[in-house]
């Protein structure tokens, strides 16, 4: 019984040291090579030029154009390769898309039409 208790507790350890840490952060091999690349102090990528195409909140960020995200990986604004419908916002081709740290939509180009 105390080793089942004793592999519970580390068990509930792990678990939280491993919750604390960055699980999700964008490796800067998405970027064009050569391209300026800006980092935070914790080795998470901030902004670059994309190499190709990226997909991130459910949109398509256009490749050649810029791209940057929050410290915890989160996709913070980028230039959409496709048009795109967030929680009923249509955002525009081209157009650049911006979201708070959450994911939600910050703001977007809309269409013409």
């Amino acid at each position: 019984m105390k080793i089942m208790k004793t592999l519970f507790f580390q068990s509930l350890v792990l678990t939280s040291v491993l919750a604390s840490f960055n699980v999700y952060a964008v490796d800067q091999s998405i970027c064009n090579p050569g391209a300026k690349v800006e980092l935070y102090n914790n080795g998470s990528l901030k902004v670059c030029q994309l190499k190709n195409d990226y997909d991130a909140n459910n949109i398509r960020c256009k490749n050649g154009g810029p791209v940057s995200f929050y410290d915890n990986g989160n996709l913070e604004s980028c230039v959409l390769s496709t048009p795109a419908t967030i929680a009923e916002n249509k955002c525009k081709q081209d157009g650049l898309i911006s979201f708070f740290i959450d994911g939600k939509l910050k703001s977007c180009v809309k269409p013409d039409n």
